[in-house]
């Protein structure tokens, strides 16, 4: 387990020990470095193997050759993997079309990107810990109309309404909390019981239609209005903060370590070491929804509306963005850079396809099979941080 950001080395390296330790059930033998592979002869190795034997992993620390530190170095710095995924899409784009980089261009990234970072870094800290939130799209949707219909039709102040709005999203990420960590629902299950909840929540209130808000709002500026004369947002602002703060929080306080802790080994390991996995998992549940919540207020807030619709991709849009981002698909490890980069990679891939003339339904399909390879080799790049500590 390890922070891709940094982190406390001892309590991870304490935590690693216990967990090997802890997972030994067989003893060792002439195939210990070898990999069955099921149909296959025994002691047949995989091409993780061969790597590691190539670059010298299977040699102690201080014995591994000058490819071995280097690739030991690589394979821990997963925000490698999606910058260069970003640079590779932004170098085709601009090749591919000429606007790539046109004002209009840009403000569309960047508008698109935002909410999908303060996302995707919430969904982060909660599937570091091990768990997952499928109600992220209806939450992002649900407090924008809260809060709308509070200030425009109820004569609520709009900080009062947005307070209030955020405070009932709040309440739904408790209640998601709740059901994972006190009555041992799977986040799976428990989220998407909330999702469809939310859905119908949303449909009651707006009826399928938009709320449009014509009046000029103080706070709505604040939280979208366009920064001067250049074609970026105020919502690009908000996601910069918060990747600094949850940064920050992430590799240089104890609750960063709490996360990854407790998504090692479902967080037995970390509860005898007096970790309160239950809290952390409690409040990661909580954050995610308040933060879900809040960016569909930002996109509310450039679009000056909302729809019933907002946010319906969003779940697979931010565990996209995550797991290419570097964070492990089993908890435990993760990069809120690394999140960040994803969201941003995501947003240019969709603005590029339709500058360059795909159909604009090919997107989602883009991005399933886009998900589903990166989960592949976010599993190989785990398998292979786990022979290079060893």
């Amino acid at each position: 387990m390890a922070h891709s950001d940094g982190g406390n080395q001892e309590t991870d390296n304490a935590l690693e020990t216990a967990a090997s330790a802890g997972s030994r059930a067989q003893p060792v033998s002439e195939h210990t470095m070898t990999d069955n592979v099921p149909g296959g002869p025994p002691g047949r190795r995989t091409v993780a193997t061969r790597l590691s034997e190539f670059v010298g992993l299977n040699q102690d620390r201080d014995q591994r050759t000058w490819r071995g530190h280097v690739f030991d170095w690589l394979v821990k710095r997963r925000e490698l993997g999606p910058l260069i995924g970003l640079l590779v899409a932004i170098i085709g784009f601009n090749a591919l079309t000429p606007y790539f980089f046109s004002q209009t261009s840009l403000t569309a990234i960047t508008t698109l990107a935002a909410p999908v970072c303060v996302v995707s870094i919430a969904v982060s800290f909660l599937l570091i810990s091990g768990e997952f939130d499928l109600s992220v799209g209806t939450m992002y949707g649900f407090t924008p109309i809260v809060w709308i219909i509070l200030f425009k039709y109820n004569g609520f102040d709009p900080g009062v309404a947005l307070a209030l709005a955020l405070l009932i999203s709040l309440g739904f990420g408790l209640l998601n909390g709740v059901a994972v960590v006190v009555f041992r629902v799977p986040s799976f299950i428990a989220t998407l019981g909330t999702f469809f909840l939310l859905e119908g929540l949303d449909n009651l209130l707006i009826g399928g239609g938009d709320l449009v808000v014509e009046n000029n709002v103080p706070l709505m500026s604040a939280m979208g209005e366009r920064l001067g004369t250049t074609p970026f947002y105020a919502p690009i602002l908000y996601a910069l903060a918060l990747i600094a703060i949850t940064w920050f929080i992430f590799t240089r306080t104890t609750y960063g370590n709490w996360s990854s802790a407790a998504g090692v080994n479902g967080g037995v390991v970390a509860k005898s070491m007096g970790v309160p996995v239950a809290r952390v998992k409690m409040i990661n549940f909580m954050v995610t929804a308040v933060l879900s919540g809040f960016a569909g207020c930002l996109e509310s807030s450039y679009l000056r509306s909302v729809t019933q619709n907002q946010g319906t991709d969003l779940a697979l849009l931010a565990i996209t963005a995550i797991i290419v981002g570097g964070t492990s698909i089993y908890g435990g490890s993760g990069s809120i850079i690394g999140a960040a980069i994803g969201a941003l990679l995501v947003s240019v891939v969709e603005v590029g396809l339709i500058l360059i003339g795909a159909p604009g339904t090919f997107y989602i399909s883009f991005i399933g099979g886009m998900l589903v390879v990166v989960v592949i080799f976010n599993a190989r790049l785990t398998r292979l941080q786990r022979l290079s500590r060893t």
